[in-house]
């Protein structure tokens, strides 16, 4: 029996992508942990394996546009170690990195290597805590300001700040932020935009 063939036939991951990724979790950073000392180390413990992750270089947030099929793979693999650092592979490639890919013009090419290295850890800020995810009730602002060309961020009430947001507490340095945008006066309705939220030493 040609156990590769079948392993193809089930699992959908060429034999060299599916045997890189058993080696990598491999290591020891993988090793399970149950009761961490502190909230920061159960915070910072995730990102590490993250890095080790990207690291490696199996996966991309530009083949969502070449081969979307290897980023599902790469979740499947991550859903093996532990729902931290699935959600934390999530919010990196697919709410932040894949939002980006998704929306993005030719002055967004120069983030895509950024993502895939965390120079750029990013976070979806979409949800709000007196709307949930019902976007069109939203209450953020982004506003064109004319005499600057620049784009001003406002989330005016306390039900209209960004809650529930993955990545926010601790290790994002950008955003994508949801609001509506107002351009000379005229609600043009919900847009994201690509907010920087912390310099590279935090």
């Amino acid at each position: 029996m040609n156990t590769d063939a079948v392993a193809l036939k089930l699992l959908g991951i060429p034999a060299e992508k599916r045997d890189s990724w058993f080696e990598l979790l491999r290591d020891p950073v993988f090793t399970p942990v149950y009761n961490y000392k502190s909230l920061p180390d159960q915070r910072q413990h995730p990102f590490k394996r993250l890095q080790k992750i990207f690291g490696a270089k199996l996966v991309s947030v530009k083949e969502f546009e070449t081969n979307p099929h290897n980023v599902f793979a790469s979740h499947e693999f991550v859903g093996l170690i532990d729902g931290s650092t699935a959600i934390k592979h999530t919010v990196q490639m697919n709410l932040f990195g894949g939002t980006v890919q998704a929306l993005h013009n030719g002055r967004h090419n120069y983030i895509f290597d950024k993502i895939d290295n965390l120079d750029v850890v990013g976070c979806f800020c979409l949800t709000e805590l007196g709307y949930g995810n019902n976007a069109v009730k939203m209450e953020t602002t982004v506003t064109f300001d004319k005499a600057t060309g620049e784009f001003v961020v406002h989330s005016p009430t306390d039900l209209s700040q960004k809650y529930w947001i993955s990545n926010g507490a601790h290790h994002a340095n950008h955003a994508v932020v949801f609001g509506q945008t107002i351009v000379d006066g005229k609600n043009e309705g919900v847009n994201a935009f690509l907010v920087r939220i912390r310099e590279a030493d935090h």
